[in-house]
């Protein structure tokens, strides 16, 4: 991806970033409610998302990417906006629903435009610092916002960063509306394609993709990674800030700053060297750092260990979703990679939802440590699935090539 696609993805991503506070700020002020109906409404917005994502990947295929993106992108202006009007708990619940797909279509549509270029590994992963960048940019900024101008501010800007994505989409010339069509947007932007051959790319993927599957298959092994990957981060994210608080240590927002840093360092610094380990590799190393992290915060209580704990874990966390995203789409054609991108992504919600249920329950009954320490084993557990598949692999070609090989072909 190009530095103005790029820049269109981390503003999609700083829409859904600026809510991150704005939500419990809306739900607990404006309509009343308690913390309990919070997670409630961030429950419909993951179930909504998880359904939506198979049918925005048959989209991005079908009809090509920037379909996806620019319906995407309306969805979350549309729900934005009418928080605004929306004074009860039912149209709020509605709005988020709306949104939970708004966001599955937009993503799975960045992400397929992504994996199109002639270098899907290197071009997934500058993709997921775009939206790491949004989404860590997001609530510090919101804050800020909400301070000067209101909470109905931050709705606001949310809507006008989604809008922005939807109007760079829609406008047919634009080096982002190429970069949304499908096919191998690096080439098309340096031969300078015009507007009828982006619109010719678009209903290329329409008539190749009637066979696209809901479910890719080449989706669901790095999806099963990325599931044990969310636990690890679901476990964090929501039990650190307990877990430093119990410490005497204050505040986690130093804790969460340093994730954010290492994160964006990896991705950036290591961009080159991780170009040339296999991904597979790269998913097994994200998963044992993930690991790591989770296992220092339960057996190391604390401030210090907290620190420490919190860079691996975003080294970890660094290393998985363009490892796990390039596994689903290495080898496939351009008009399935929408349906394997949202076949893993959707694991996403997926490991969201059961890893706060289950480690909320264990944490609950048997205190922070066991909930740290279960997320690890899942994600420690996660990279057999990785051996299993190469074993498999190795036993059905008779030179013994790994999936790398056959990749290549």
């Amino acid at each position: 991806m190009t530095r103005l696609p790029l820049l269109w993805t981390g503003a999609g991503f700083l829409s859904l970033g600026l809510l991150v506070p704005a939500i419990p700020g809306h739900v607990t002020g404006p309509l009343g409610q308690g913390p309990g109906m919070v997670g409630a409404c961030l429950a419909i917005t993951s179930v909504c998302a998880l359904l939506a994502r198979p049918f925005a990947g048959r989209l991005a295929d079908r009809r090509g990417r920037r379909a996806a993106v620019c319906a995407g992108a309306a969805l979350l202006a549309a729900a934005s906006a009418a928080v605004l009007l929306a004074d009860s708990l039912p149209l709020f619940l509605t709005c988020r629903a709306v949104a939970g797909a708004g966001e599955a279509l937009m993503y799975v549509g960045l992400a397929a435009a992504a994996s199109d270029h002639d270098r899907p590994g290197q071009s997934i992963n500058r993709f997921s610092v775009a939206v790491n960048a949004g989404l860590l940019a997001g609530p510090p900024l919101a804050e800020a916002v909400r301070s000067a101008a209101g909470l109905p501010a931050v709705w606001a800007l949310s809507a006008a960063a989604a809008v922005a994505v939807l109007v760079a989409g829609l406008f047919p010339g634009s080096v982002t509306a190429k970069a949304f069509a499908s096919g191998t947007p690096s080439r098309a932007e340096t031969a300078g394609d015009s507007p009828s051959r982006t619109r010719t790319a678009d209903r290329t993927a329409s008539r190749a993709g009637t066979a696209t599957p809901l479910v890719h298959r080449a989706g669901l092994l790095p999806g099963l990674a990325y599931w044990a990957s969310v636990w690890g981060y679901t476990a964090f994210s929501a039990f650190l800030p307990l877990h430093v608080a119990a410490l005497g240590g204050g505040g986690s927002g130093t804790h969460f700053l340093l994730y954010g840093c290492v994160l964006l360092a990896v991705r950036i610094g290591g961009e080159r060297l991780l170009s040339r380990v296999h991904p597979r590799g790269t998913a097994a190393a994200a998963l044992l750092l993930t690991a790591a992290g989770l296992i220092m915060l339960a057996v190391w209580p604390t401030v210090t260990g907290a620190l420490v704990a919190a860079a691996v874990l975003g080294t970890g966390q660094a290393l998985g979703l363009p490892a796990f995203l390039t596994m689903a789409v290495a080898g496939l054609p351009a008009e399935q990679r929408g349906s394997a991108v949202a076949t893993t992504t959707a694991f996403f919600d997926l490991g969201f939802l059961t890893a706060a249920l289950a480690l909320g329950f264990v944490a609950q009954s048997f205190g922070l440590a066991h909930g740290f320490a279960v997320a690890g084993c899942v994600a420690a557990l996660a990279p057999l699935l990785f051996l299993a598949r190469h074993r498999q692999a190795h036993d059905k070609s008779p030179q013994g090539d790994d999936d790398h090989d056959h990749s290549r072909r």
